[in-house]
């Protein structure tokens, strides 16, 4: 049990810490280049790309995180 937490919480992290960095480097690119001041369909479609990267992020790491939890020999949970 404890060795599953400890994956469970590994994977966890490292989500966490990878959308830290995804929205670091956003930042920087965003101040970087000036987008803040570009035309509406720049920034739309920087938010749009922004948005789309995080969102593969969260899904990859929720996703590892169920693997974990789902592992062999792991015990059912109940449905109450």
């Amino acid at each position: 049990m404890a060795d599953r937490t400890r994956e469970i919480r590994k994977h966890l992290m490292i989500m966490v810490a990878l959308i830290l960095a995804i929205d670091a480097i956003a930042l920087a690119v965003f101040f970087g280049l000036g987008i803040g001041s570009a035309s509406r369909s720049t920034r739309t479609a920087f938010t749009g790309a922004w948005t789309v990267v995080t969102l593969a992020a969260v899904l990859n790491g929720l996703y590892r995180i169920r693997l974990a939890r789902n592992a062999r020999g792991a015990a059912p949970r109940s449905r109450s």
